[in-house]
């Protein structure tokens, strides 16, 4: 890491305006004598090109610096040259004088450092001591590279990525990046609209980028530009996610997180229900030679049964089955809790549209007609079955960390409590909760207040295992749990979690502070029911918070009793 980002994020953050306030009479001579040219020459286009893109990159900069003065003159001026640009506006002298009197009005301000702080409305937080201190959370490093052709901001958002675990290398020319893309292939790239080389630029460099490569780059698109066109150039490139400048570093990170996360994506399972086993069985092949879990099922009414231990994300079954047809059994599912959402295609060779029709008004989400191609059943399941786990992400997530929420957690809980009762496993619940959170929100504001929430579930993310399920409990409470663990094993790794959090350094409006957060344990067998176990974490986090909190205590047999007569402060 360069010398400089050992500094505080705020000392990095002041000189980087001050590079700005130096650059800006450069940049509005240079505007003044663009200007010139387009009274003086009639070869305009490049002129105007050149002075449309000093306005917008000075528009884009004063936002993300929080300098809001220049960011409004700017704003209007690259409007104005927007429309000349586009053929909706002639170039006229009353256009010119107030392209000019923009130019005034930013030579005019009276710009320090320090009157551009207090207006940083996004709060940070440099991670890089967590992860300096830990090398299992820079295992998980991800090399990004970003591209935008104002340096400033660039290295701006480079820095703040950085401290939340990821190596990004800044890129100011297009050239530049292609050359880092064909010689070292990142995890993702960070790329802008707009650049010298045309204003769209930065997708058709993506777009290009793809064709010589074995598989497209996952991008993510930044711009100041919000129309339709831009966001469709960004999708026709490839992006998977498209950003309004000025960049919320800690939003940016949510989407590298995504495009970047740990292990595989997790196989779809596909339920298979037909009375000819051939045919089903042929589904089931074809299904898993793309990938997919499949599970065949010949009697219809062994389905419900079968879909409590199988969490099938689609249920592909024949309309005529002798018994209880397709229709018949897509009632009995949306009768079952649980199951009205859950994705059901019918396959037949029937092609009747009225009957099709008919068989469709119970609830089913398609109908496929025998012989059906190999490919298009792979396509329409998967298009499904994609589309049933964003929306069952949207139901069990918490929309502000990503964690599991509340009634997801408590059922996770269950299954996982059922499970090692069979397996003779142990497990461990960890409840936490964010030290002194009202003082964070009255002092700081709820806007930060959410990044420390945000920053403990990413935390816990990022440090936890792959098998451990963690949940937003509700407001600043999260529940972990851990299985085949004793009690003090888990209170290990949540000591040493507490030990990151803590080390965390939190900025708001020019104010660095820290949290802390206490928690409680109980353990399986110890014990034995849902309820009572979080009864028990809750009360051991009850006496971590009395006990001067920022500590993990282990829940006694006596945490049991009476706990839902306490209220634990933060």
């Amino acid at each position: 890491m360069p010398a400089a980002s050992q500094d505080s994020f705020q000392e990095r953050k002041r000189r980087l305006r001050a590079s700005f306030i130096e650059q800006l009479p450069d940049r509005l001579r240079q505007a003044r004598a663009l200007l010139a040219d387009l009274t003086s020459t009639g070869r305009q286009d490049e002129p105007l090109t050149q002075l449309h893109l000093i306005f917008h990159t000075l528009k884009g900069s004063g936002a993300s610096f929080g300098f809001n003065a220049i960011n409004a003159s700017a704003k209007e001026a690259e409007q104005m040259l927007r429309e000349v640009i586009d053929g909706d506006r002639r170039i006229s002298a009353p256009l010119l004088a107030d392209l000019r009197r923009h130019v005034q009005t930013l030579e005019e301000l009276e710009l320090t450092v320090d009157s551009a702080m207090g207006n940083d409305s996004h709060p940070c937080f440099d991670l890089r001591r967590q992860a300096n201190a830990d090398a299992e959370l820079t295992a998980h490093n991800r090399l990004i590279y970003l591209c935008d052709d104002d340096p400033l901001f660039a290295q701006d958002l480079s820095e703040q990525l950085q401290c939340f675990g990821y190596q990004v290398k800044p890129y100011h020319a297009l050239d530049d990046l292609r050359t880092a893309v064909l010689t070292q292939r990142p995890a993702a790239v960070i790329m802008d609209i707009i650049f010298p080389e045309g204003r769209d630029a930065g997708p058709t460099t993506i777009a290009e980028l793809n064709t010589q490569l074995d598989a497209p780059i996952p991008c993510i698109f930044i711009s100041q530009r919000d129309d339709f066109q831009a966001r469709l150039r960004a999708v026709k490139a490839n992006g998977r996610a498209y950003c309004r400048k000025p960049v919320k570093a800690v939003e940016m990170a949510e989407l590298l997180d995504q495009l970047t996360s740990r292990g595989n994506p997790e196989q779809y399972h596909i339920l298979i229900v037909d009375d000819d086993p051939d045919v089903a069985q042929f589904y089931a092949m074809v299904l898993e030679s793309s990938g997919m879990v499949s599970r065949v099922v010949s009697e219809p009414e062994r389905v419900p049964t079968v879909l409590e231990d199988f969490d099938a994300d689609l249920v592909l079954m024949d309309l005529y089955m002798p018994h209880c047809s397709g229709p018949e059994l897509a009632r009995v599912l949306r009768q079952i809790p649980g199951y009205l959402g859950l994705p059901i295609i019918y396959v037949s060779s029937e092609t009747d549209a009225q009957r099709q029709f008919k068989a469709l008004e119970v609830g089913a989400d398609g109908f496929l007609t025998k012989p059906i191609e190999p490919e298009r059943l792979v396509t329409e399941v998967h298009l499904r079955a994609e589309r049933m786990r964003t929306l069952r992400s949207l139901m069990i997530r918490d929309s502000l960390t990503g964690l599991f929420n509340h009634n997801t957690i408590l059922q996770l809980l269950k299954v996982a409590l059922a499970s090692c009762q069979r397996s003779d496993r142990r497990l461990c619940l960890a409840m936490i909760d964010v030290d002194r959170f009202k003082s964070v929100n009255d002092t700081h504001g709820h806007q930060t207040g959410d990044q420390v929430l945000m920053a403990l579930g990413r935390t816990l993310r990022l440090r936890l295992r792959e098998s451990d399920i963690v949940g937003r409990y509700g407001g600043e409470e999260f529940a972990v749990i851990m299985t085949g663990l004793d009690a003090e094993q888990a209170k290990g790794i949540m000591d040493a979690l507490r030990e990151s959090f803590a080390a965390v350094t939190f900025l708001a409006d020019g104010t660095e502070f820290h949290c802390t957060f206490s928690g409680g344990l109980a353990a399986f067998p110890e014990y034995s029911d849902p309820s009572a176990l979080i009864e028990a974490a809750d009360a051991a986090l009850y006496r971590a918070k009395h006990a001067g909190r920022n500590c993990i205590l282990i829940a006694h047999h006596q945490d049991a009793d009476g706990v839902s007569a306490l209220t634990h402060s933060s």
